[in-house]
């Protein structure tokens, strides 16, 4: 029997704001809204929307937002929202769906560790797959690939998954 993985969804905190902060971004004028994707390999974890009309929203509780442009020059969008790839690639056609960093496992059987260091691990038996480090692709990339597992396999699969902006973890059935 292979030896078990741990594996936790429980990241710590970390300031939107202060991420906001450190990047450069490419500004992209969408149907609706302005946009502002940072440049980094993984474009689709730091995307963020402005008002087109110049009137503020309550993102980052109304706060005005420094956005550092290629060019060097500084954008400064009171109240917009931290978004996703999906909204920005429907309002200006951009792509970056598949840009996302994500670090998952899929298994087909788990437990929770309930010792006094860490309770918020799992540990996962009978490994399926197994990312060591974050990979970039789909947001979605392991809940695929446990589906597809679960459908080839014909049983239950359990999956958990962290992404930039926490983890999330379930057991996907398989679909007819």
């Amino acid at each position: 029997m292979k030896k078990a993985i741990e594996f936790s969804i429980h990241q710590g905190m970390k300031s939107g704001h202060a991420e906001q902060a450190i990047l450069k971004y490419k500004k992209i004028e969408g149907k609706s809204n302005i946009w502002y994707v940072a440049i980094q390999p993984n474009e689709g974890d730091n995307v963020y929307c402005g008002s087109r009309s110049g009137k503020h929203s309550d993102g980052f509780g109304g706060s005005t937002l420094d956005f550092e442009l290629e060019d060097g020059t500084i954008d400064k969008v009171q109240g917009p929202w931290h978004s996703n790839s999906s909204a920005l690639l429907d309002d200006t056609e951009y792509d970056v769906t598949h840009k996302h960093f994500t670090k998952g496992i899929i298994a087909l059987d788990c437990v929770n560790v309930e010792d006094s260091t860490d309770w918020m691990k799992t540990k996962h038996f009978e490994v399926l797959h197994y990312d060591k480090e974050p990979i970039i692709g789909d947001f979605e990339r392991i809940d695929i690939m446990a589906q597809y597992f679960a459908n080839e396999l014909k049983k239950s699969i359990y999956y958990a998954v962290i992404t930039s902006g926490g983890g999330r973890s379930k057991w996907v059935n398989p679909k007819n």
